[in-house]
């Protein structure tokens, strides 16, 4: 039993090894051959005897001479048969009935030999690829400790630009506020009549106008669920930052609402009791597929209303987003509801959210900028040792390095202080970024650099090939 594993196509390949190997020895030991290459030798041989003592030693020296030195530039120049790889692997498998395995083709001490050479090919790329020399471990030094101190510093600096806080709802207007309403009407009018010019009036008219079902909370205590009174807008997904142009403009277009559960309810716009007009949650529930083929066919009735709806979502998003009570983190209510109530509680809305990624975001960049910087820097001394490729990934052990240390200095600190302001979010997505690129690139020249020197060796065995063919 061998002591590796092989794949189907790695089982082939020793099959079609062994074939060779065995087909290799059987003319190795081929009797005739060997009479004929004794005699062909022997013959050559007495030949040159033979002129030697007819006077011509010096014509026979230069002769063999110039022998020698086409076989040192000779390369096996043959007409062989090239058969095809299912034909091979098909004989290989007609003579070896079991399973071939490393054992079967090479002694112990091959293997061991095999995994030698392997083993310094990689201590060869670790010699090349090694930052431990007075230049890299300089560069490594001096990226480590810019990343570090911007990491030290974004805490102070993020401070002042409200990294993390809240907003003041006093700062804010009221969410029935005359200027806004007036805005939205006076918006409302522009696209009605910009369009009512050209297409006659239609339904399309009513969605712009009329409050959209996922402003509404009635009904919702008699069908059992909680919409959170004043903060209803983190439970409808009408009113998230993102689901909410897919959501709120397909509830715009069918009056439904949908919520963070995404539970589907028919809001109706009269008092099935009175008859008047007093927009209510049903007991009606509406699977999502029925909510969009019903989107569907209300656009397929005017090609306005989709437009229009769009609009109202889009009116309706400016309206909210700057009111008392804003709009909720995005995305977060449908997958963890308590931590995004618990964040609309304290007045953390998408406006401070978009805010703090703005900080982010440039704390990123300002890591990258630090990353080309030594990229460019380091590049100005290579002085052609090794390969373009191989000096790249002694950039890259620096870029990873330093961005490592720097990303733990900061996940300490918060970890100590326990404020997670602290944390320096760009510089650890950036190293988590090289992560993923710098050692993926470096196993990629690394595997590329062991396939050229096994290349290499290989192609040393057929010049010797080549040279043993030449004495036939």
């Amino acid at each position: 039993m061998s002591k590796f594993k092989y794949s189907d196509d790695e089982l082939d390949i020793n099959s079609v090894l062994k074939l060779n190997q065995d087909l290799s020895k059987e003319i190795s030991v081929d009797k005739e051959l060997i009479i004929q290459r004794s005699k062909a030798d022997a013959n050559i041989e007495s030949t040159i005897k033979l002129l030697v003592n007819l006077g011509k030693k010096a014509e026979v020296d230069d002769l063999l001479v110039k022998i020698d030195e086409m076989k040192l530039n000779q390369r096996l120049n043959r007409n062989l048969k090239i058969e095809n790889w299912s034909s091979i692997l098909s004989e290989a498998n007609n003579r070896n009935i079991t399973s071939v395995v490393l054992e079967d083709i090479m002694t112990d001490e091959e293997i061991n030999q095999s995994f030698n050479e392997y083993n310094e090919i990689e201590a060869q790329f670790s010699s090349k690829t090694g930052i431990f020399n007075k230049t890299d471990l300089s560069f490594l030094a001096v990226a480590t400790a810019l990343q570090v101190l911007k990491t030290l510093l974004f805490p102070y600096v993020s401070k002042k630009l409200g990294y993390g806080d809240s907003f003041n709802p006093d700062d804010r207007l009221a969410h029935n506020d005359k200027s806004i309403e007036a805005e939205h009407r006076e918006a409302n009018n522009s696209f009605r009549d910009k369009f009512q010019e050209r297409y006659k009036s239609g339904y399309w008219i009513n969605l712009l106008y009329q409050t959209p079902p996922y402003d509404i909370t009635a009904g919702s205590k008699d069908l059992g669920i909680n919409m959170g009174g004043k903060a209803h807008r983190m439970y409808t997904l009408g009113h998230d930052p993102i689901l909410g142009w897919l959501f709120g403009t397909a509830n715009i277009l069918t009056d439904c609402i949908t919520f963070n559960s995404f539970a589907n309810h028919r809001v109706s716009r009269v008092d099935p009791l009175t008859s008047k007009k007093k927009m209510i949650i049903t007991a009606e529930q509406v699977p999502l597929t029925m909510m969009f083929k019903e989107c569907y066919d209300m656009c397929r009735a005017d090609k306005l209303n989709l437009p229009a709806a769009i609009f109202a979502q889009a009116l309706h998003y400016k309206s909210d987003i700057f009111t008392k009570m804003g709009l909720p983190v995005p995305l977060l209510s449908s997958f963890n509801e308590n931590f995004a109530s618990k964040l609309y509680d304290e007045h953390y809305d998408a406006l401070c959210l978009a805010r703090d990624m703005k900080i982010v975001g440039a704390s990123f960049i300002i890591s990258k900028v630090i990353d080309i910087i030594i990229t460019l820097t380091h590049g100005l001394f290579n002085n052609d040792e090794v390969s373009k490729e191989l000096y790249e990934v002694r950039t890259r052990k620096i870029l990873l390095i330093s961005n490592s240390i720097a990303s733990s200095s900061t996940i300490i600190n918060t970890l100590i202080t326990k404020d997670l302001r602290k944390l320096d979010i760009g510089s650890v997505l950036n190293t988590v970024g090289h992560l993923f690129t710098d050692i993926r690139f470096i196993f990629k020249i690394k595997e590329e650099f062991i396939e050229s020197e096994i290349s290499n060796s290989l192609q040393k065995e057929l010049d010797e090939i080549d040279y043993l063919f030449g004495h036939l």
